[in-house]
């Protein structure tokens, strides 16, 4: 399946629509903030779900997700969201079915932290890997500021493989206070 730009912020804009919908859990604001930020990613992860349904190749590893758990032994690998396509194979002995990776379709990773060392650190990740697609989601920047943050990650945006994008979102702190704004861009080549 085939992303345009235009698919990747539908996708953005629906998840941060289903993630705002959760209820608010915790008694402090960054308690309170740590959940928005969980909930984004399990959204996220809802939301590939849906795009790929029906597909059996297609496996979604993310923390809040364990249906890979039976066959791979953990939920996360590697990405706040990882889309693969897998393949199984049998084992030596048992003749079990092992299921291993053999394509990686989209990389995600969010940060939230209003700074730019946090998000390149984990902009790092999405350079590790070999997605047709990366996509790294970061607090929209102050009014003004967003041309310096992109320059900040261009440069590691340049080492990717694949087709990169950075969405920017409202920071969860202020998803009760804020228009549903989602801004996208592709790192071009």
């Amino acid at each position: 399946m085939a992303f345009t730009e235009t698919d990747v912020k539908q996708l953005l804009q629906e998840t941060f629509q289903q993630a705002k919908s959760y209820p608010d859990s915790g008694k402090t604001i960054q308690r309170i903030n740590m959940h928005r930020s969980q909930n984004w990613v399990k959204a996220l992860t809802e939301q590939f779900k849906k795009k790929y349904d029906g597909d059996s190749e297609i496996r979604i590893f993310s923390k809040s997700d364990d249906s890979n758990r039976k066959d791979f032994g953990l939920n996360e690998l590697l990405h706040d969201v990882l889309v693969c396509k897998v393949d199984g194979v049998k084992s030596s002995v048992h003749k079990k079915k092992l299921y291993f990776i053999k394509e990686v379709l989209w990389q995600i990773e969010s940060e939230f932290a209003h700074n730019t060392r946090s998000s390149l650190i984990d902009f790092n990740k999405l350079v590790l890997g070999s997605a047709k697609n990366k996509l790294f989601v970061a607090s929209q920047a102050k009014k003004g500021t967003e041309k310096s943050f992109l320059e900040v990650l261009k440069p590691a945006a340049r080492y990717c493989t694949g087709d990169v994008y950075l969405g920017m979102i409202p920071h969860p702190g202020d998803w009760a206070d804020t228009k549903d704004d989602i801004h996208l861009w592709v790192f071009k080549k």
